[in-house]
């Protein structure tokens, strides 16, 4: 019995490698070729049966050393035809697997440029898309960005009109200032010169008081030395009466120039209490006017922020 693995085919295989070497198939020779496996007797029936296959020649009546001649010259050019047959076989299957690998890797290359191909469309659709969103986003942009020059010419000129307000509230500031200290200065020095005048009325009539004073005590001193001699100078009596009248009126007068004199101090006084209330008053307006300033001046770096904030926002949409 044959081993497994050996069939007709690889005795075929065997038989025609043997014959490509211009090797005779023998049975030894056909089982070497094989590794030395299979049975002798199914080699040999094999080899048999591919003879038989074989084409004979026709057979002419000749000697028989010629005929033995002719007949292994037939048996060597079938054996060289069929080497040449299945060399070219194997080639032609060769080249066969060779074609169906290459239409293999040809249809997965096909395969795989038709799925990259859609892949391409797919993403040429999708970059045509995004395209246009981009384009939309542009516009709107653009949009935005003209509506945001347009405020920042607005602010701009806000910004200049307030400016300006500025300048000329700082102007009137200042004008105020000065003009607050000129009245400041010129109510200051009214005020001296009027207390230094007040002090050297008050000095004067002081002093007058004084001289009166002394002069009723010289005449009460005088009416006592009168009322003393009255007994012994009762004709001068009468004179002394009527000069003790005079002084007395003269004393009367006096006291009206001392009441006017205090009325004067009074008077005095009200003016310095109202020229306190209207420094009181200038220095509450100067405060509110401080007060706006600083309002405005609050107002300017609002409005210099939002400018600066603007900028910025420009600044990140030039690029797109």
């Amino acid at each position: 019995m044959a081993r497994a693995g050996i069939n007709k085919a690889l005795v075929q295989e065997a038989r025609d490698s043997l014959l490509a070497r211009s090797l005779a198939p023998s049975i030894e020779a056909v089982r070497a070729e094989l590794g030395h496996t299979g049975s002798k007797t199914t080699i040999s029936r094999y080899l048999r049966e591919l003879a038989a296959e074989e084409p004979r020649p026709p057979t002419v009546r000749l000697d028989e050393e010629l005929q033995a001649f002719i007949g292994s010259l037939a048996q060597r050019l079938a054996a060289d035809a069929q080497a040449t047959v299945a060399a070219d076989r194997a080639r032609l299957e060769r080249h066969q697997a060779a074609f169906q690998h290459q239409r293999e890797v040809d249809q997965a290359r096909y395969e795989e440029l038709h799925k990259a191909h859609q892949l391409a469309l797919q993403e040429r659709h999708a970059a045509t898309t995004r395209e246009q969103q981009l384009h939309e986003r542009l516009q709107h942009l653009e949009g935005n960005l003209q509506r945001l020059r347009e405020i920042e010419v607005r602010q701009l000129q806000l910004l200049e009109e307030r400016a300006n307000q500025i300048l000329s509230l700082e102007d009137k500031h200042s004008h105020a200032w000065a003009a607050l200290e000129h009245y400041r200065e010129q109510h200051v020095q009214q005020r001296n010169e009027e207390l230094t005048r007040h002090d050297l009325q008050v000095q004067q009539l002081q002093q007058e008081l004084r001289r009166a004073l002394d002069r009723l005590t010289a005449k009460q001193e005088e009416l006592a030395q009168v009322y003393r001699d009255l007994e012994r100078l009762s004709a001068e009596q009468q004179a002394r009466n009527l000069q003790l009248r005079s002084q007395s009126q003269a004393l009367q007068q006096r006291s009206a120039e001392c009441e006017q004199l205090a009325a004067a101090v009074q008077s005095a006084q009200d003016s310095q209490k109202m020229l306190q209330t209207d420094t009181s008053a200038l220095r509450e307006r100067a405060h509110r006017y401080l007060l706006d300033r600083r309002q405005d001046r609050r107002d300017l770096r609002d409005m210099a922020r939002q400018l600066t904030q603007l900028h910025g926002l420009l600044a990140r949409l030039k690029p797109i």
